[in-house]
């Protein structure tokens, strides 16, 4: 997957369950650029893969030092709790935006910046979007 991206410049993903809504939602297609670590900041959603092999599209919540390894931490924006902690080789790209039917949402536009903003910033903000994702899911 890290060569495609470095292949092509990018990688155009469809997004399956809850865990980045309402940003991201159900069916919808990201697409994630090659990224450095001195461009990365909190609030970025990155395309990393797990420990156990699984390909996940997580906000970025903080960075910790071990020793002199550097950890990443990401969570879902409507999960409960954070993903494992990672390395940035587990890292394999950039959230640039998403495309929902025929429209294209970038990672700058102010609604993603608004989401970032609120997903950091507000403790208890995953188990209300968590409930708007699981009453949508419900109804349509």
């Amino acid at each position: 997957m890290s060569a495609v991206i470095q292949r092509t410049g990018k990688i155009e993903l469809p997004s399956a369950g809850i865990s980045m809504y309402p940003l991201i939602k159900e069916g919808n297609v990201s697409t994630f650029l090659p990224v450095q670590r001195e461009e990365l900041k909190l609030g970025d959603i990155c395309l990393f893969v797990t420990d156990q092999g699984a390909l996940i599209g997580h906000r970025l919540y903080a960075t910790k030092q071990y020793g002199s390894k550097e950890l990443f931490i990401f969570k879902g924006d409507t999960c409960f709790e954070p993903d494992d902690p990672l390395p940035f080789t587990s890292i394999l790209g950039r959230w640039s935006g998403v495309r929902r039917n025929s429209r294209f949402l970038a990672a700058n536009h102010w609604r993603s910046r608004l989401l970032a903003v609120l997903a950091l910033r507000l403790p208890e903000w995953h188990k209300v979007i968590r409930w708007c994702a699981e009453r949508n899911e419900r109804y349509t």
